[in-house]
């Protein structure tokens, strides 16, 4: 297997596991999220150290260039997801500390 293939190979699997880490948001699978996302830090790390040379040929520039439209659109989606969650989070989190003061102030 040639390194330009090597490489799109690895692309090719940071788009599944970016895949992956959507559909885990849609679920609200937050634990599972953290797990694929660190998995793709792994696999992006790689990926610098091994595509140190853009591909000379036009067909493979553009797939590349496809995988990492596809990547930053799930991407998107993902963050517009984990806002959703952080705001709840943080309604959950306002109302446990309210209860807390009120319980301090008048005792239970």
């Amino acid at each position: 297997m040639s390194a330009t293939a090597t490489i799109m190979q690895r692309y090719e699997q940071a788009l599944e596991l970016t895949r992956a880490m959507l559909e885990a948001a849609r679920r609200s699978d937050w634990d599972g999220l953290v797990g694929l996302e660190k998995e793709r830090s792994a696999l992006v790390d790689q990926l610098r150290e091994l595509d140190v040379n853009p591909a000379r040929d036009a067909e493979t520039r553009e797939q590349k260039r496809q995988v990492l439209r596809d990547i930053m659109e799930c991407d998107e989606q993902i963050q517009i997801l984990t806002q959703d969650w952080m705001r709840e989070l943080r309604e959950i989190l306002g109302s446990v500390s309210a209860e807390k003061r009120l319980s301090r102030t008048y005792g239970s």
